[in-house]
């Protein structure tokens, strides 16, 4: 019987950070072409885009989609028009690509990386940004950053002056880590990384409480641009550091 006990319970689902509380639909897809009405093969300008949407019409759901539906609105209706018609035809197509990832979900939050791609003849850049919602609380489904998910301001914060030092904390104390990593790249041999221009790029392009996303185990991803403390040809740089050694320095 004891024997039959133990594996009825090993073949029981365990809880993981995976689970959430939502299942995904449809994606919300796009493509926008300049001159308006040229067939992609003809446009001087491409913009595609793809992003997730949440199945249901709970309030969770709802809250996460409009996100995506607004920065989808928001680039038809301004970016795209801007860039579109100040694109010099002659230098080609100008393609715009931008898609997604689901790096973590669990019952306690959602994070999507975003990454835009954007080529024209034989340049290509790239750029990522990334939401993280949290999943419980009163502020359930709204994006948020840093200091509310390492718990250093609450949702129900109302002391400004401690909140824009318990900001101020969680900005240096990744700053140092993240420029402890850098360095660490710096010292090796095939370092693209430019230690004239780093520290102070770094310091003016990168912004702790919105450049992270969490990966599938919890731990923050933070991340730079391309071009910023290397070449464009180095690309983007990503720097993954756990909630425990984050805690620890804080």
């Amino acid at each position: 019987r004891l024997l039959l006990l133990l594996l009825t319970l090993a073949l029981l689902p365990l809880p993981t950070l995976a689970e959430a509380p939502f299942t995904f639909g449809d994606n919300i897809t796009g493509v926008y072409t300049w001159p308006e009405g040229t067939s992609e093969a003809d446009a001087s300008y491409v913009y595609r885009y793809a992003y997730p949407q949440l199945a249901g019409d709970s309030t969770l759901a709802l809250n996460i989609n409009e996100v995506f539906r607004y920065d989808a609105a928001d680039a038809l209706a301004f970016e795209c028009p801007m860039y579109a018609t100040d694109h010099p035809a002659e230098l080609g197509q100008m393609q715009v690509v931008l898609t997604y990832e689901i790096t973590h979900q669990s019952s306690e939050a959602l994070s999507v990386r975003i990454d835009k791609v954007v080529t024209v003849g034989q340049s290509v850049s790239r750029t990522v940004k990334a939401y993280t919602f949290k999943l419980t609380g009163a502020m359930s489904g709204t994006v948020t950053s840093l200091p509310y998910l390492l718990e250093l301001v609450t949702d129900d914060s109302a002391d400004e002056w401690l909140i824009d030092r318990q900001i101020a904390k969680a900005d240096a104390c990744v700053r140092d880590m993240v420029w402890a990593l850098i360095e660490e790249d710096m010292d090796k041999p095939d370092s693209q990384i430019d230690p004239d221009r780093a520290e102070e790029e770094f310091e003016n392009a990168f912004y702790p409480e919105e450049d992270f996303y969490l990966d599938a185990e919890g731990n923050f991803v933070f991340f730079i641009q391309e071009d910023i403390i290397a070449p464009k040809e180095a690309g983007q740089f990503f720097y993954t550091i756990t909630l425990e050694d984050l805690l620890d320095e804080l």
